[in-house]
């Protein structure tokens, strides 16, 4: 609840401000009519910092297909822009600075590629005021696209990733069943609704199961001392450890820290920390460590289409990695029901997503639930750490 009041407060707050620098409110649709010159996307996400390998990647893969767009005639006839923004310094708060300049300003048919959930839930009421399709590419909340008090579903608000229910109850599913583990402690990183939410479902699903969770622990963003928790863990008599955490570096930091102590916990990890940053921050502190993703970065099927981007973009630094895949197929979706509705507008966008069945993606194709705007059967990936690198352990498929 206080969540909620502090992103409504934000969200006023900035709007305001908005609309006295602009001189003008939200217009339906942003402004965006269909005699534009130029058919305009707006991205925004953490480009600099610790956090930039996340979206910067997706950004360029996301203009490297638009040349290809454009070079092939671009969308019903008009090229194609994305407007992008970073929001690396407060993402909740400027997140909505940056979707009203995407709207008001540049005046964008959508926006794609938001990969949190703390950065999409503070734009949510503008984009269904200004009808902006708006296509999340990893936010996994239920609250991104359904309204928890009413149960509505936000009209112009999608997504192309699982959702934290799923995610939750796999990795419950997986601990108890497959591992035959019946003793878990959890360590999230308290006042991140992606953290809480998994491991709020994970609870749920792996108590119902009959499962012990013997330890709630917490940590805060900037902590990076996790000794206390991890004690508190082993004396609980905890097997392993569900690390609800949305950065890399955080799991890194636990898994060296447990093996400094000499604690074997076998790890249960969300998608929010997948990288191979992981891999070389935490090593073999991580030989116990399984993960959960909506598609394996290094699958063969993408690895000639990587190995290119890399080295088109190896003075950039980023490589591509999931959440790169995951912004394509969010930016493939839009691109699907541009021209299946064969216009621009917002509400012809938003019924071509709503109803889109097997639309072609970058990972797999996608079907929307119209009662949701989540994608339906999206499969989960479980991955393990053999030899310094990830491998496939086992892949879900709901039902």
């Amino acid at each position: 609840m206080k969540l909620r009041k502090h992103l409504a407060w934000i969200l006023a707050t900035v709007l305001l401000v908005g609309s006295l620098l602009s001189g003008c409110g939200a217009k339906p649709n942003g402004g965006n009519t269909d005699d534009s010159d130029t058919i305009k996307v707006g991205f925004y996400g953490t480009l600099a910092g610790s956090g930039a390998y996340v979206d910067t990647a997706a950004k360029m893969a996301i203009e490297d297909y638009i040349e290809e767009i454009n070079t092939n005639g671009g969308w019903l006839g008009k090229k194609v822009e994305l407007i992008s923004y970073d929001v690396s310094k407060d993402p909740p708060t400027e997140a909505v600075t940056a979707a009203t300049r995407l709207i008001e300003q540049d005046k964008v048919i959508g926006i794609v590629g938001i990969s949190g959930t703390a950065s999409t839930l503070p734009i949510i009421s503008m984009c269904n005021e200004t009808q902006t399709p708006c296509i999340a590419s990893a936010a996994t909340n239920t609250r991104v696209t359904v309204d928890e008090d009413t149960g509505e579903t936000y009209p112009y608000l999608f997504r192309c990733c699982f959702i934290d229910p799923y995610q939750g109850t796999a990795l419950a599913d997986f601990a108890y069943n497959d591992l035959d583990i019946t003793k878990v402690a959890t360590l999230t990183r308290v006042n991140n609704a992606y953290a809480v939410g998994v491991q709020e479902y994970f609870k749920n699903q792996y108590t119902a199961l009959g499962g012990e969770l013997v330890a709630e622990l917490g940590y805060q963003e900037t902590e990076v001392e996790f000794r206390a928790q991890l004690t508190a863990a082993a004396d609980s008599g905890a097997k392993a450890i569900l690390v609800a955490a949305s950065e890399y570096k955080d799991a890194g930091l636990i898994a060296n820290q447990a093996k400094d102590l000499g604690l074997d916990f076998t790890f249960l990890l969300p998608d929010g920390v997948y990288a191979t940053e992981l891999l070389n921050v935490a090593g073999d502190a991580l030989t116990n460590a399984y993960i959960s993703v909506g598609a394996d970065e290094n699958d063969p099927e993408f690895a000639s289409w990587k190995a290119n981007f890399d080295a088109k973009h190896s003075s950039s630094g980023y490589t591509a990695n999931i959440y790169t895949y995951y912004a394509m197929d969010s930016f493939m979706l839009l691109e699907y029901a541009v021209k299946t509705a064969g216009s621009t507008e917002g509400p012809a966008i938003r019924d071509a997503l709503e109803n889109a069945k097997d639309a072609p993606c970058f990972t797999e194709n996608i079907t929307i639930d119209p009662s949701t705007h989540n994608p339906l059967n999206k499969s989960i990936t479980l991955l393990t750490v053999q030899d310094g690198a990830y491998s496939v352990y086992k892949t879900y498929k709901p039902e």
